[in-house]
């Protein structure tokens, strides 16, 4: 359970009171002691790419597998080992120690990311590290640091500007006076999008905004005390879609869009509401938060055509578009012919209504005994969390030259139900310190009851209500042994979950696992005079479990959000890091090296009835390969600087992978190519206080298939060049 503050109070002996950000790792020191695998990307680390995209921040991290979809990390796909990136749903997502995501037990799918560019760090947890975190704890969990409070007043005006008329502003300033302390915070950021639309200019890009407000206070006397409110506002209209393109469309043009996509368009409005409060004891302090998230949305997208065939899919027509069965749709869609009745397009409206709450506890007590310091850490946290769906359709005809005309009458509602889930976590966990050796020893508890409501499309009266009751203990232990002044070896085994969401069909089954971890961490001479690490790990899974959804092409709309269970899963691999900081001749020269092995397998046959895990009813048998989980991924990053200036490099490469799960040579229409983007920044200080950058990514311009899913081949983004100014104030 993530009950981590963003911020504790530090009384010194003076009258003065410091607030100082806190992250859960510890900070850096503490990350190389971790019992589990911990990596920390500061603000530094951020700064040197200026990236807006999270997908290209976590390249740098080992164990993440990532799948791109927009090219501006817009609605992110995050694994952890091995667990599906859809929608980054198998993994905990938080921003400041507290569940980010729009409705994490009963909704888990992310279609809210909180915006990188006002993070001053990234927090990634796996193995045992990640007990403490939930609902979801087979992969791991982020937590993403927002900007703290500074102690003296600090402002910051950050202006970018590049390809495919990119723009982000970024301004904040705060302060503390006293006791009390504040920080305001905007954020713009928008594009015109790098695809074209067949036949018309109108853009392909989104407008985001983000405006936060946080304020403290502090009290010291008998109690040392922190209280802190943040408040936020964030929206975004972006014209972007789940349709692409035939293979061979992709071959001659990575960066069309068809014209049938021409009235897609996502938008969103959240709401952020945190209370945090701290107080010190002798010896411990006790954390407390009372937070609130509401998420709205409106996603209009191709849905397919209006045809009671079940052979004329959009995957189907694209697929086979060359055949005279399916050449006259693929025309359509294009924009190349007019529609008959039977062709005319489904534009549907998911629209979605969610709401996140709930109190968090965390008290920390370190204590001695039997002659061990103990560091204990115990939360709770009483959670509850919503989804309302009101999904509608209307049709629509293609005119000559492809314009889009709705045809009257055709409206009609396609799905209404409600997801609820109100969730107890219980943890603690104690790390005991014997000698150079950290042991952590911890157990978590969650009590989940989740239910799902059916209501008439047409009546929008209560059909029926099904409800799902959850409740599991999950050990798990951890060690790290510092054996020598250059070498340590960490070990550990816990238990992983992840909720099952309550299905209209009947019960479903969490995703439960086994997994373990084995490595080394060395420095010195035994590391080239850096610091590395090596783990490899295992995720046993009982039940692999998989979710139903537009994104994976093909649900249907009754049974989006429904779970699916696939028996049992292997996901096994190697994590690899390596960094050094070398200083030459008065040149600084840092240097990052990551890289990730992963194979995963099904363990068992079963019919993959709705999609969930890869096509629609295929049959998937014992071995066959999980999809989108490359077996390589290697990220390697070079600085170089003296005085005033630097220049940064970071190359990906990623091995081939699937589309959907299958054995042997992977078919040229469910493969998604190896590729490697090389991303290049450099900066000057002009003066003390004014900063002028480039960044360049994608420089090589490779030209790669970022996904299939769910409708067609689907670009990486292109050769995109900023330049931007920072001025401190």
């Amino acid at each position: 359970m993530a009950i981590m503050g963003q911020s504790t109070v530090s009384f010194a002996e003076e009258d003065t009171l410091e607030l100082n950000n806190v992250y859960i790792t510890g900070g850096k020191d503490e990350v190389l002691q971790q019992p589990g695998s911990a990596t920390l990307i500061d603000d530094v680390a951020l700064e040197a790419f200026e990236y807006t995209d999270i997908h290209r921040v976590l390249n740098a991290v080992p164990g993440v597998n990532l799948q791109e979809e927009d090219g501006y990390g817009l609605r992110p796909n995050i694994g952890l080992r091995g667990t599906s990136p859809e929608r980054s749903k198998k993994i905990t997502v938080m921003e400041d120690g507290i569940l980010s995501g729009p409705a994490p037990y009963s909704a888990p799918a992310a279609y809210y990311f909180p915006n990188i560019s006002r993070m001053s760090a990234v927090e990634v947890f796996k193995g045992p590290s990640a007990i403490q975190y939930g609902p979801a704890s087979v992969g791991g969990a982020i937590n993403l640091v927002s900007r703290e409070i500074p102690y003296d007043s600090q402002g910051e005006l950050d202006v970018q500007y590049g390809s495919d008329n990119f723009q982000r502003y970024n301004v904040y300033q705060g302060q503390q006076i006293e006791e009390f302390g504040y920080l305001v915070e905007a954020l713009r950021v928008s594009a015109d999008g790098f695809k074209e639309l067949d036949g018309s200019n109108d853009s392909t890009g989104f407008v985001r905004n983000d405006f936060n407000l946080k304020t403290s206070w502090q009290s010291r006397g008998e109690l040392n005390q922190l209280f802190v409110i943040k408040l936020g506002y964030a929206d975004e209209e972006s014209n972007e879609t789940y349709l692409g393109l035939t293979r061979d469309d992709f071959e001659k043009d990575p960066y069309r869009r068809y014209s049938s996509s021409q009235l897609d368009n996502m938008e969103w409005d959240h709401q952020q509401y945190q209370f945090t409060h701290v107080l010190e004891l002798q010896n411990s302090t006790l954390t407390t938060d009372v937070y609130r998230n509401e998420f709205d949305r409106d996603w209009f997208r191709l849905s397919g055509f209006n045809n009671s065939d079940g052979n004329f899919t959009l995957v189907n027509i694209l697929a086979n578009h060359k055949e005279p069965a399916y050449q006259s749709y693929y025309d359509v869609l294009t924009g190349a012919a007019s529609s008959g009745t039977s062709q005319q397009l489904r534009i549907g409206n998911n629209g979605r209504q969610f709401f996140s709450q709930g109190i968090q506890t965390r008290l920390n007590q370190d204590l001695t005994l039997f002659g061990f310091d103990h560091a204990l850490e115990v939360g709770v946290r009483i959670h509850q969390d919503q989804v309302k769906r009101h999904h509608t359709e209307q049709n629509y005809n293609t005119l000559a030259g492809g314009q889009l005309q709705a045809v009257s009458g055709s409206f009609k509602t396609t799905a209404r139900n409600t997801n609820d889930a109100l969730a107890l976590a219980v943890y603690i966990q104690d790390e005991i310190h014997i000698d150079d050796t950290v042991l952590s020893l911890g157990l978590r508890h969650e009590s989940i009851e989740a239910s799902k409501t059916m209501y008439g499309n047409i009546t929008g009266i209560k059909e029926s209500k099904n409800t799902l009751r959850q409740s599991v203990f999950l050990p798990g232990i951890g060690v790290y042994s510092q054996l020598t002044e250059e070498l340590g070896i960490l070990a550990g085994i816990y238990k992983g979950f992840t909720a099952a969401t309550a299905s209209a069909a009947g019960e479903t089954k969490p995703e439960e696992s086994t997994n373990f971890e084995l490595g080394s961490r060395f420095s010195g001479s035994l590391a080239f005079g850096g610091r590395a690490e090596i783990i490899a790990f295992l995720n046993d899974y009982s039940e692999f479990s998989g979710t139903c959804s537009f994104s994976q092409g093909a649900c249907d709309s009754s049974q989006t959000g429904e779970q699916a269970n696939a028996g049992s899963a292997h996901v096994y691999g190697l994590e690899a890091s390596w960094n050094k900081e070398l200083f030459v001749a008065g040149f600084t020269l840092p240097a990052l090296i990551s890289y990730t092995y992963s194979y995963g397998e099904f363990g068992e046959r079963f019919v993959d009835s709705t999609g969930a895990f890869g096509e629609k009813d295929q049959v998937i048998e014992t071995g066959y390969r999980i999809g989108y989980l490359p077996e390589h991924r290697l990220n390697a990053q070079l600085g170089f600087g003296k005085d005033n200036w630097r220049v940064n490099a970071s190359v990906l490469y990623q091995s081939d992978m699937r589309n959907i799960p299958g054995d042997g040579n992977i078919p040229l229409a469910e493969l998604i190519e190896a590729h490697t983007v090389l991303d290049v920044s450099a900066s000057y200080d002009v003066l003390m206080n004014l900063q002028l950058y480039s960044t360049i990514d994608n420089l090589l311009d490779e030209q790669y298939v970022a996904g299939v899913k769910p409708y067609g081949f689907r670009p990486g983004k292109p050769r995109s060049v900023n330049i931007g100014a920072k001025y401190q104030f």
